[in-house]
């Protein structure tokens, strides 16, 4: 294993998930449990109380402030979208709570475009009619939290990353992979691994980058890929173009066309601002 993998395992180990977010993974796990005691767990938090019900009134559901307690906000988001919330909450709290260098990506840049990375992987896979497609949203605001932590726990070697990306010819998981043995998308998916989230998760977070590589979940993998690369171009320049940013493999794997995308971007930029007056602090 070379030095930087073994420093990683060392990092992610003491990256964790906050209390609240664990006991109601153990709710989910456990069969007998009642939508009440989701509600309950929610409640001892003032933080995802408040986020949950902001949440429900937004326009990311478009309950339109009908919505005023816990317990109703539970019961018409439902368990596996109130999973995915207190998630996306958890992990913000827990990796902002990181010593961040601002000189790399503003850390509000970076979560604004991860943020729009979920709402149009979500935009997106709703028009496919994908199974489950609540769970992109989620999945693409987490999956650069690889670039997190090599921007905080080494942000020397982020810099020479860039550096080297922006003098050649190669995008940025290239440079690092040639840097490090490894890219962003596997950083990320290490660190939902110690955070026991689901496989698909720790799959699609390490072949976002390369979408044709994915052996399962290519359709969805490639959407998310379709959304990063707007969502860099949007609030994160680096100057390549939407061409550079997107694996031509992409689109057919996706099953869909620029057009598409194109329709779904005033409705994503409008969910995704109005998310981030909610989630992001």
């Amino acid at each position: 294993m070379s030095e930087f993998k073994k420093n990683l395992d060392q990092v992610t180990e003491l990256i964790s998930l906050p209390e609240v977010y664990l006991k109601i993974s153990s709710l989910m796990d456990d069969p007998s449990s009642q939508i009440d005691d989701f509600a309950e767990v929610i409640r001892l938090d003032p933080n995802l109380s408040a986020t949950v019900l902001k949440v429900v009134n937004s326009a990311f559901y478009g309950f339109s402030g009908q919505i005023d307690n816990i317990s109703r906000a539970v019961n018409m988001m439902g368990i596996g979208q109130l999973h995915i919330i207190a998630l996306s909450v958890s992990a913000i709290s827990a990796l902002d709570a990181m010593d961040y260098p601002g000189d790399i990506v503003p850390l509000k840049s970076f979560w604004r475009s991860s943020l729009y990375s979920g709402v149009l992987s979500r935009q997106l896979a709703l028009q496919q009619a994908i199974r489950k497609s609540e769970r992109l949203f989620v999945i693409g605001l987490l999956h650069e939290i690889g670039h997190l932590v090599l921007y905080t726990k080494f942000p020397d070697l982020a810099r020479q990353a860039i550096q080297n990306a922006h003098h050649s010819q190669m995008s940025i998981h290239e440079a690092e992979y040639q840097l490090l043995d490894c890219h962003y998308g596997n950083i990320g998916a290490t660190l939902m691994a110690r955070w026991n989230l689901p496989e698909i998760f720790q799959r699609m977070t390490a072949h976002q980058p390369t979408p044709h590589h994915a052996v399962e979940d290519k359709v969805e993998t490639a959407l998310l890929h379709i959304a990063h690369a707007y969502a860099t171009s949007q609030f994160s320049y680096n100057g390549k173009s939407l061409h550079e940013l997107i694996h031509p493999s992409a689109w057919e794997l996706a099953g869909i066309t620029p057009e598409v995308v194109d329709n779904s971007l005033d409705t994503a930029l409008t969910i995704s601002a109005d998310m981030e007056r909610v989630i992001l602090r």
